[in-house]
């Protein structure tokens, strides 16, 4: 998902014991009080009595299903008709299937008001107003007490959230002041987006440090794919970024494919770093672009209908004999962990980078007027059969990026704080690479961060206001390791000897 209720709080009344009194001798208020008390009791028994069925009563203390729906429907219609004021039904019902769905524990199903469904809808197209953050609620805490916030899975690409250096993992704890942690994440994204020109203001915690940033929200418009051609020493590599899982997604990139092929393309890195997934169809569709048989996914449910096997068609884009690397990392979710898990099990790709996010469910969008409300309906399998849910697929080939550690951050907030950066910048707009070294080098004496890290941060900054680069091969270590990889000789030893899901799975029980 791309980016209040209230309640009322009474404070505890102090009483102080009394003597039990008879009720003939109660004064004339406390008596009718007594009758109207008794009355009420009376009443709830009556009611429970008239709303469960006899047969609950005689057999068994748990209802069934259908005894249950009955007592929901008779409780719905005894609040419209004794609530204290005129209840409105449409909050009543939409409350009900709201608290249905919360109580299942499950993060992926919801209900969707008109404002959620009308966010989701513009997911599968592309554009909306927001701050361009793929988010999800936190999966992990320490315990059970500890919060759990809303988690940035990726930040999009050119939009405010990217240009204000938000990251991966990130925390948001609060939406204009609002803990976000009783929040769903459909609520939440229903809350950081809105009108472009309108502002929103987070509060991020990363490691131990919390900041906060007021963005001003502008229109997103998300690319189905970013591509280029690399050229190295031993020729040209066609790299593909797959941003978005929609349903432009398999046609830009048949294109693409077919265009670098005539072009003498026959190694490719398919880059699925930071996507949080889309639609299943899309991904199924561009799996198919890579293999001529087998399974691409399947997926299990309760139902008869939800038990499905996504094979491939025999035609294939770009020849089999084709080299292929795909870059993961912890924010490919989802529709990017089929993809990936499609190609690792198939062997027709070696995986790069660092291990998935772990979403392995599909849900399905159920429309109720203008609201709605999406449900898990099944978990999908890997070709070896897997479901990599809450678990993740971990690369072939593992390339960490960076990580600063809680101390190495507070030093990093320390020099933007101190606005050594933007003064430079003031002196150097478009600073050369050896002036952006020579500066960082003279970070380093004063702040206890790598040198390299330093690099990049004057680097970033100073490109903040241009469009992001498609591929970066100054600090990317990933995708360096991944043309050295592609180009090797040992390329093919490797894929012949890489495990598949189901491999590794047996090996680790």
């Amino acid at each position: 998902m791309n980016e209040t209720e209230t309640s009322e709080v009474r404070t505890p009344v102090e009483r102080t014991p009394v003597e039990h009194t008879p009720a003939e001798h109660m004064p004339a208020v406390r008596k009718r009080l007594f009758s109207l008390l008794a009355f009420v009791v009376i009443l709830a028994l009556s009611f429970i009595t008239v709303a469960v069925p006899e047969s609950y009563a005689q057999q068994a203390k748990t209802p069934d299903a259908k005894q249950y729906s009955q007592l929901l429907q008779n409780i719905f219609q005894f609040i419209l008709q004794n609530y204290v004021e005129e209840p409105d039904p449409t909050k009543l019902y939409q409350g009900a299937v709201k608290g249905m769905l919360d109580s299942l524990g499950d993060p992926y199903s919801a209900f969707l008001d008109e404002d959620m469904m009308s966010d989701l809808m513009s997911d599968t197209t592309g554009t909306y107003g927001g701050v361009g953050l793929y988010i999800s609620k936190q999966t992990t805490v320490p315990t059970e007490d500890t919060p759990r916030y809303i988690e940035v899975v990726s930040p999009i690409e050119d939009t405010p959230a990217w240009k204000e250096g938000i990251r991966s993992g990130d925390l948001i704890t609060k939406i204009d002041g609002e803990d976000t942690s009783p929040l769903s994440v459909d609520k939440a994204s229903a809350k950081i987006r809105g009108e472009a020109g309108t502002t929103v203001t987070l509060t991020f915690k990363r490691g131990n440090y919390e900041f906060e940033v007021t963005f001003t929200r502008s229109k997103i418009e998300i690319p189905a794919i970013k591509n280029a051609i690399i050229t190295t020493a031993s020729g040209n590599i066609g790299y593909i970024r797959i941003v978005e899982w929609n349903p432009n997604t398999p046609v830009r990139m048949k294109a693409v494919l077919q265009d670098m092929h005539a072009q003498g393309i026959d190694r490719w890195i398919i880059d699925v770093r930071s996507n949080p997934g889309g639609l299943l169809s899309s991904v199924v569709d561009v799996s198919d672009l890579f293999l001529s048989s087998g399974v691409i996914v399947s997926t299990k449910g309760r139902t008869i209908s939800e038990n499905y096997e996504y094979k491939a068609k025999p035609d294939l884009a770009i020849p089999a004999t084709d080299r292929i690397i795909v870059m993961t990392n912890q924010g490919s979710a989802s529709a990017s962990e089929i993809f990936a898990g499609a190609m690792k099990d198939t062997k027709r790709a070696l995986l790069l980078g660092q291990k998935t996010y772990g979403k392995g469910s599909v849900q399905q969008i159920f429309p109720l007027d203008k609201a709605g409300f999406k449900l898990t309906m099944a978990r999908y399998y890997t070709p070896s059969g897997v479901n990599i849910d809450k678990v993740g697929i971990e690369p072939d080939i593992k390339v960490p990026e960076p990580e600063l550690s809680d101390k190495e951050l507070a030093e990093v907030q320390r020099l933007y704080d101190a606005g050594d950066i933007a003064r430079f910048l003031l002196k150097n707009p478009t600073p050369s690479v050896e002036q952006r070294k020579q500066f960082a080098a003279e970070l380093a004496q004063k702040y206890t961060v790598p040198a390299l890290i330093l690099e990049k941060l004057v680097r970033d900054e100073s490109e903040r206001s241009q469009p992001a680069r498609i591929y970066d091969l100054e600090y990317d270590v990933q995708l360096q390791k991944a043309l050295d990889l592609i180009e090797s000789q040992d390329f093919l030893n490797q894929l012949e000897s890489a495990k598949t899901l189901a491999d590794l799975k047996k090996s680790t029980n």
